[in-house]
C-alpha cells in the first residue's frame, strides 16, 4: 500500500505500508528492539557513548517526496493527476497561494504563485472574521488545474498558457470538490453559503477584469430545508461534499454539515435533500465517498471516523483509536482499506469490512492535512 500525504510543515512525504506485516507484529518488534537497547546501555562503560536508539516500525517506508519545512508553504489542499507525460503527478495547493506540480520522483513541473494571498484581510461575515485566504478545494487534469479560495474565488486555468477563467461566488466558502470524470464540474458551500454547481467550461461570467460574477445559473442550485418544528430557519453550514455519480450533468452529491447531518440530493428530482440524517453527536467535517460500494465514510472534529451505508442511513463501521482531530481520509483502490490522518501525526490504515480492524499506522513527525 502506498499513500501520499502533505503537511502543514510544507512536506509531501510517500508512505509505502508492508501489507503482509501487522500493526502488532510490528510494534512486537520495536519493543524487543527497545529492550535490547536499554540493555546495552545498561552494560556500557561511563566513556562509551550509546548508539541512537533505533524507533522505526518494521513494515513502514517512508520518504519525503518535495518540500522543506516551512509554515508558510503549508500544505493546505492535495490531489493526484495525470501529466501530459502519461506519468502520474501530485498537485498542491499552499499556505503561501502557490499551486505547485510535482512529480512522484519529487520534480518540480509547475507552480503558480498567487500574490493575493499576500494581502491581509480582516473581512466580518456571519459573525465571523475572515483573517486571510485560504484554499478550500484543488482539482487538476493534464491541462489545467481548479482551485476554489474561502473567499469564493475560483480560478479554473491552463498549465501551458495561464489563461484563466475567475469567477467569484459567495464568501466563507468551507469546501470545494471537482468531479471524478468531469473536473470542470465542481460543487462548493460552506457557512450560509448553500450547495451549488458549476460547470467551469461553460459558466457565463459579467464582462469585466480580474474575479467576475456569474450570469448563468449553475448547474444545480440546493435549497434550504424546511424550519424546524419552532418555524425556525435551519442555519446553513456545508462542510463536505462527494459526488456519489459518473454522471456529471445531473449528478448524485453527498454532503456533509457542521449541524451532524448527512444528506443526499438528487439534481434531478429536487431542490431540497432525497435524504436527510442526523448521524453524529459532532459537527461532521469530512466526508469520502466509496468508489466500489454505496457507503460514506465521514469524520467529525472530535477525532471519531465511522462508515455509513448510503442505501439506510446506517453506521456499518467505527474505526476506534484515533487522537486528535481527523484531517483528511482515503480509500484504497479496492476499497478494502481506508488510511485516516490527524493532527495527532499519525496516519492509520484500517480495514472496511469485518470488525474495522487497524491493520498499520506510521508516524509522520509533522502535523499532516491531506493524504492520498
Amino acid at each position: 500500500m502506498r499513500f501520499y500525504t502533505g503537511d502543514e510543515s510544507g512536506l509531501i512525504k510517500g508512505i509505502d505500508i508492508d501489507a503482509n506485516v501487522s500493526l502488532l507484529e510490528a510494534q512486537a518488534r520495536a519493543a524487543k528492539r527497545t529492550k535490547a537497547a536499554a540493555k546495552a546501555k545498561a552494560t556500557l562503560k561511563p566513556t562509551e557513548q550509546a548508539p541512537k536508539p533505533d524507533t522505526s516500525i518494521d513494515g513502514v517506508n517512508m520518504w519525503t517526496v518535495d518540500g522543506s519545512v516551512s509554515r508558510e508553504r503549508s500544505i493546505q489542499q492535495l490531489c493526484a493527476t495525470l501529466w501530459s507525460s502519461g506519468d502520474r503527478v501530485l498537485v498542491a495547493g499552499r499556505q503561501n497561494g502557490n499551486i505547485d506540480v510535482v512529480g512522484y520522483d519529487g520534480q518540480q513541473l509547475y507552480t503558480y504563485a498567487n500574490s493575493e494571498f499576500s494581502e491581509k484581510l480582516s473581512i466580518k461575515h456571519n459573525g465571523r472574521l475572515i483573517a486571510g485566504r485560504q484554499y478550500v478545494g484543488l482539482g487538476a487534469t493534464d491541462s489545467q488545474f481548479l482551485a476554489c479560495t474561502n473567499m469564493g474565488e475560483i480560478r479554473y486555468q491552463s498549465f501551458a498558457t495561464d489563461e484563466a477563467t475567475l469567477m467569484k461566488l459567495p464568501l466563507d466558502a468551507f469546501r470545494m470538490r471537482t468531479h471524478r470524470q468531469r473536473p470542470s464540474v465542481f460543487a462548493v458551500g460552506g457557512r450560509e453559503h448553500e450547495l451549488s454547481v458549476w460547470d467551469a467550461e461553460t459558466v457565463k461570467l459579467e464582462p469585466q477584469s480580474g474575479y467576475a460574477k456569474p450570469q448563468s445559473a449553475p448547474i444545480f442550485k440546493a435549497k434550504n430545508v424546511p424550519n424546524d418544528f419552532l418555524n425556525l430557519r435551519v442555519p446553513v453550514w456545508v462542510t463536505d461534499m462527494q459526488f456519489t455519480s459518473d454522471d456529471a450533468t445531473h449528478p448524485t452529491i453527498a454532503v456533509s454539515t457542521g449541524h451532524k447531518q448527512i444528506r443526499l440530493y438528487d439534481t434531478r428530482a429536487q431542490q431540497r435533500p432525497v435524504r436527510d440524517w442526523e448521524i453524529s453527536k459532532h459537527p461532521i467535517l469530512h466526508l469520502l465517498a466509496s468508489h466500489v460500494r454505496p457507503e460514506l465514510f465521514f469524520a467529525d472534529n472530535m477525532g471519531n471516523a465511522h462508515q455509513m451505508d448510503m442505501r439506510t442511513g446506517l453506521l456499518t463501521g467505527t474505526f476506534k483509536g484515533i487522537s486528535g482531530a481527523v484531517k483528511s481520509l482515503a480509500l484504497s483502490e479496492d476499497g478494502s482499506k481506508l488510511a485516516v490522518a490527524g493532527l495527532d501525526r499519525f496516519v492509520r490504515v484500517f480495514e472496511t469490512e469485518g470488525m474495522r480492524q487497524p491493520l498499520h499506522r506510521a508516524y509522520v513527525k509533522q502535523r499532516v492535512s491531506q493524504v492520498l
